[in-house]
């Protein structure tokens, strides 16, 4: 196990000496590596969540039949570039 040294704000280096200090802990850094668990957890929930919000708008945006922004700028790319064509003079 790797060992590095910290520097913790007054206020997070009392939370650690009491949560040692009542027991629940048995060393400082144990509160650490739980601290840093639980922000995994909290960050990889956050993640599933997000990805399930975006699943979620795309499954509306498809049963509501609407076009995608990307084929939305596809099309307006090519009629732009239709009218930048100099055009054909009708000959009679």
């Amino acid at each position: 196990m790797a060992t590095r040294n910290i520097s913790l704000p007054q206020e997070l280096e009392a939370y650690v000496e009491a949560k040692v200090a009542s027991g629940e802990y048995a060393h400082a850094s144990e509160v650490v590596r739980d601290g840093l668990r639980l922000m995994m957890q909290h960050e990889a929930e956050r993640l599933e969540w997000l990805r399930g919000a975006i699943a979620e708008g795309q499954g509306s945006i498809e049963r509501a039949g609407m076009i995608p922004s990307e084929r939305i700028l596809e099309e307006v790319r090519k009629e732009s570039a239709a009218l930048r064509k100099p055009r054909q003079k009708h000959s009679r």
